[in-house]
């Protein structure tokens, strides 16, 4: 007989809404009776339909619902403080509230001393891409390596950063096991290149692209045009063309990612991010 698979704990989790079908799946797969009325029920809902309408991203949890939802589940004291961080965290509308939230669940985690490797990555995953600089740093690195001297390697970061900055970023980067020193105590990349394709990633991506999106207008006027590229188009499309484009720039970046792993003569970081966004027509 296969062993059944273990619910996970809400510590493993960026986002609630997942942990919350996760949680249902799982109740529903050990017993067909389970049903989205005794779920909600379970949890302190009149409505069948509220769960599953925040489940999908239809409806957000309000401050009073959040402990009841977390009473509902049995989640133990440090588990209920975790959880409502958490739903803060996903439904933050600025990036300091949204920061502020993941402050409160590192220091729950902190307390119950949580160290499981897929949650420490999805954790390590939201604070490396938290500013741009983490990941510049670590392809700087990757190029020419870095034997301790943070002073040197600050400058080599564009827009300049602090050399307690770039000490910061070298210690997260290490913690998450990004990088790592060799014998002879230089430190080099764990992996050539890093990917970012689960759900989590999505989350931890939105304050990066804030960052780089910014760095790319004030690219404008700080750099000389032979240092950047930036170029755009006005489109008339439908949906179907929207994700045709999409299609097509996926697979452009993938080519560029190819283009640029086999530059033997790399010597230089840049950043390239891609936008297509509405801005007229119906909704």
């Amino acid at each position: 007989m296969s062993e059944k698979p273990t619910q996970k704990k809400v510590f493993e989790y960026l986002d609630y809404r997942e942990f919350l079908k996760d949680y249902y799946a799982q109740k529903k797969a050990a017993n067909p009776a389970f049903s989205l009325r005794v779920f909600s029920d379970k949890i302190g809902f009149k409505a069948k339909d509220f769960i599953s309408r925040v489940m999908n991203g239809e409806k957000n949890l309000s401050d009073q619902s959040i402990p009841k939802v977390a009473s509902g589940l049995k989640l133990s004291k440090h588990e209920t403080e975790f959880f409502m961080a958490l739903v803060r965290f996903n439904q933050a509308e600025t990036m300091e509230d949204r920061n502020a939230a993941f402050e409160e669940m590192q220091a729950v985690l902190k307390v119950v001393r949580f160290a499981e490797k897929q949650h420490l990555l999805g954790h390590c995953q939201y604070m490396v891409y938290s500013h741009w600089r983490h990941l510049t740093i670590r392809s700087l690195i990757g190029m020419y390596g870095f034997d301790g001297d943070y002073d040197a390697l600050a400058k080599q970061v564009h827009p300049k950063v602090t050399t307690e900055e770039a000490k910061q970023s070298v210690r997260l980067l290490e913690e998450c096991q990004l990088i790592k020193k060799d014998a002879s105590g230089k430190y080099m990349l764990t992996e050539s290149a890093i990917t970012t394709g689960d759900r989590t990633s999505k989350l931890a991506l939105r304050g990066f692209h804030q960052h780089c999106l910014k760095l790319a207008a004030d690219a404008i006027d700080r750099d000389p045009p032979g240092k950047r590229h930036i170029s755009g188009l006005t489109l008339g499309i439908s949906q179907e063309g929207y994700e045709r484009i999409v299609e097509r720039i996926n697979a452009f970046r993938k080519e560029i990612a190819l283009i640029a792993e086999e530059d033997e003569g790399a010597d230089k970081v840049f950043q390239m991010q891609f936008a297509l966004f509405q801005v007229g027509g119906k909704k």
